[in-house]
């Protein structure tokens, strides 16, 4: 499905700044014009993987804004569907980060791993896997540390 979204694009400390017009988020910046309107298409499809995974409600598109901030307005679209977000089934996932499916059915619980169903299959987010993976702490409990 093609998502439209306007965005209203400004100068703003030496980049060009990328906001959803409706007060939808923050959005995004970028060097030049052309960098600003890539950022804010990649703002727009990872809002709506976001989307598609369960995890937010998008506003109505909307057109016909006009500027706030003396820029202009440009409608950003992109093409997304559930099966363009790189994944893996659960029990993949539970082999990439060492743990048991159980484990894994936590984090997802958790909201530490982005996830959705398929058919009767759990798919996990590999950009959730790989920075759990990253970022995951330590097994064991923390050490202590020396008092002086």
């Amino acid at each position: 499905m093609v998502y439209v979204w306007e965005f209203e694009f400004y100068p703003s400390n030496g980049y060009i700044d990328a906001v959803p017009c409706g007060g939808w988020g923050e959005g995004t910046f970028g060097d030049d014009l052309n960098d600003a309107v890539e950022s804010a298409a990649d703002w727009l499809a990872e809002t709506v993987d976001d989307h598609l995974m369960g995890r937010c409600e998008l506003p109505p598109m909307d057109f016909g804004h006009k500027p706030e901030h003396g820029g202009r307005i440009i409608a950003v679209a992109v093409s997304r569907e559930l099966g363009d977000i790189p994944a893996m089934t659960a029990s993949e996932a539970a082999r990439a980060l060492g743990v048991s499916t159980a484990r894994v059915a936590q984090l997802i619980n958790a909201g530490s791993l982005d996830s959705w169903k398929d058919g009767t299959k759990r798919m996990v987010s590999k950009a959730s896997v790989d920075t759990r993976i990253e970022y995951a702490p330590k097994s064991g409990r923390p050490k202590l540390a020396a008092t002086v």
